[in-house]
């Protein structure tokens, strides 16, 4: 088959429609997309090394109906990277990026027919663009899409013109393929910075010159703010949202102290039922809920297994996102081969979830919410803590303890004093002691910068009186 001809029959195959808003949640993973699978055909320059990496399976692309760009439905995010062992300080930023890590994974990843990658000028502290840049220089640019943000900053012209030169060169590239305004959360926000100081004029002439390809957003907003991006005299090329079986099939909703502090608060189910009422091709962000929806707990997976006893807990969630109308690619932060492996198992090639998959899907996401876990995504948008609390790393300990149904639950239990000491001992090593919850002042300022509306004082609050209470029970 030709290329021509391979990209026709995929095109014909994926043509995006539009589906009512009653059926879409019925017909997402159903069979809705389904592109042929088709070899990238990515040339590594200079002479192929040997490998004894097994044979790559084809990874399915498919056709962003915008610009005709054959896109690999599981795309690269370069925003969970692996760490050499011994790193300190939080990963975003002070740890030891592991390159040759990462390298393997990418070889692997362009082996097996994946062509996207996404960064941002903030991942890693700006380590992530710069690793991108050295990962990706042996093969060529025309075969693959780069994807990067212009960070929620404060910047003037002066310096958002300096943050996109300094991604350029980062990168080590003349352009950049799909590009997006980092996180939307208000109007008030996005007006003053992008539209007040002249910014958004500056890319759209950058996108004029072709040093950006595609222009964009990424979304952890409110309603009016959504509805303000659309209406804007803009050609919007792509927009990247959270979406997941959980928010959409359990139809979250923000909190009452959400509520009360947020004009019209935008549930993921609303945001994708409105940008279906537009032509501008989705990407998934978060299809695993920051890891969640991976590890899910024991009675939830145990409904997965029955159905699919080989499928990993991520395989179910990644094909559901990738079923959704309208998207063209699924993100995945990938730390570990393992990762890679089974997301190459999972996209080579994709299949949709069937009814019946879709059904026990379900019947797995009323167990997993039934569950009192904090709603997490490990995204380290809330740190730096100004008090140095781990956040992520708190929620983290005590979702696992759920998940594996570990928690220590009333002295009446059999259990309960191994349950309380492992609990403990778990938590002082995943922890430092000065950056556990029982540490938190309550001064509210990672609330505004959490896009999964946790009231995490609150939660900090909860669970420091619970490690407290296990403490004092000796």
């Amino acid at each position: 088959m030709d290329d021509k001809s391979a990209k026709q029959n995929a095109a014909n195959a994926e043509a995006p429609g539009r589906v009512s808003r009653r059926t879409f949640l019925k017909t997402a993973g159903i069979g809705v997309v389904g592109a042929a699978a088709i070899t990238t055909g990515l040339v590594k320059l200079g002479q192929q090394e040997e490998s004894d990496l097994p044979e790559p399976s084809e990874v399915t692309l498919r056709e962003n109906p915008k610009n005709g760009d054959m896109i690999s439905v599981l795309g690269f995010g370069f925003m969970r990277l692996p760490f050499l062992s011994g790193s300190s300080g939080p990963a975003p930023a002070n740890g030891i990026i592991d390159e040759a890590a990462v390298f393997r994974m990418v070889d692997r990843a362009i082996e097996s027919g994946v062509n996207y990658f996404d960064t941002a000028y903030v991942y890693h502290g700006g380590k992530s663009e710069v690793v991108l840049a050295r990962a990706l220089q042996r093969y060529r640019r025309d075969k693959i899409f780069i994807s990067d943000k212009m960070p929620r900053m404060e910047l003037d012209l002066a310096g958002a013109k300096e943050v996109f030169q300094t991604q350029l060169d980062r990168l080590q590239t003349d352009y950049i393929d799909y590009y997006m305004l980092h996180n939307q959360t208000t109007t008030e926000a996005y007006k003053a910075m992008y539209e007040e100081s002249g910014i958004l004029d500056y890319l759209l002439a950058e996108k004029e010159a072709g040093r950006i390809r595609n222009l964009g957003w990424s979304f952890h907003g409110d309603k009016e703010c959504l509805e303000y991006l659309l209406s804007r005299p803009v050609e919007w090329d792509m927009a990247l949202l959270q979406l997941n079986y959980h928010d959409l099939l359990h139809e979250y909703q923000a909190p009452p102290y959400v509520i009360a502090r947020t004009s019209q608060p935008s549930p993921p189910k609303w945001n994708y039922e409105r940008m279906m009422q537009t032509d501008i091709p989705l990407f998934v962000m978060e299809p695993l809920l920051g890891g969640r929806l991976g590890r899910l707990s024991r009675k939830a997976m145990a409904v997965l297994s029955q159905e699919k006893p080989r499928d990993s807990a991520a395989s179910w969630a990644f094909r559901y996102a990738a079923g959704l109308p309208h998207v063209v690619g699924v993100l995945s932060g990938m730390t570990y081969m393992e990762h890679l492996d089974d997301n190459l198992r999972t996209f080579g090639p994709y299949s949709p979830l069937s009814e019946q998959e879709m059904t026990v899907l379900q019947n797995a996401v009323a167990i997993f919410v039934s569950q009192d876990v904090v709603r997490c995504t490990y995204c380290n948008y809330c740190i730096p803590c100004p008090y140095g609390i781990d956040i992520p790393a708190v929620f983290a300990h005590f979702n696992r303890y759920v998940d594996d149904e570990q928690v220590p639950k009333g002295e009446r239990n059999a259990d309960y004093e191994q349950a309380r000491r492992a609990y403990l001992v778990g938590y002082d090593r995943s922890v430092a002691e000065l950056s556990q919850a029982q540490r938190c002042t309550g001064c509210g300022k990672c609330v505004k910068l959490c896009p999964q509306w946790i009231d995490i004082p609150a939660e900090m609050s909860r669970l420091g009186r619970f490690a407290e209470q296990l403490r004092n029970e000796v």
